[in-house]
């Protein structure tokens, strides 16, 4: 088995490889957060998933015709992105409003904080997409 090498690795594919962690971190808590809550959606889980594994190929495999899928991956946080904040609408609602016409469940935090990391993963992404994935590549 090979070990793990990141030392040819550019600061494009480190910061992918970054992002592809923490999707993985924000699933985890959106998974946590949607059966404890139940706001589970089964098109934010399969976002998120896809998003950090295009992240973490685009960060770890060889090839010049991978070099999209950070791209792709930005693509699929935002869409998770919209998703939960859509799905969120009642708890947004009834906090930010003080009343409890939508029933909500959970907190404001939990929601503003699963955001805030799948914000930070899609400018994270953008920003590697202008950045080299090999030490010796020109972007």
């Amino acid at each position: 088995m090979s070990k793990l090498n990141l030392k040819g690795r550019g600061p494009g594919a480190l910061l992918s490889l970054g992002c592809a962690a923490l999707g993985v971190v924000c699933l985890a808590a959106y998974c946590v957060y949607g059966a404890v809550f139940d706001y589970f959606d089964t098109g934010v889980c399969i976002a998120l998933l896809l998003a950090a594994a295009c992240a973490g190929v685009y960060a770890l495999a060889e090839g010049k015709p991978l070099g999209a899928l950070n791209l792709v991956s930005a693509a699929c946080l935002s869409f998770a992105l919209g998703l939960f904040f859509l799905n969120s609408f009642p708890v947004w609602a009834d906090n930010l409003n003080g009343i409890t016409m939508y029933a909500s469940r959970g907190g404001l935090a939990p929601v503003v904080a699963i955001a805030a990391v799948m914000l930070a993963c899609i400018l994270a992404e953008i920003v590697s997409c202008f950045l080299s994935r090999g030490k010796g590549d020109a972007k």
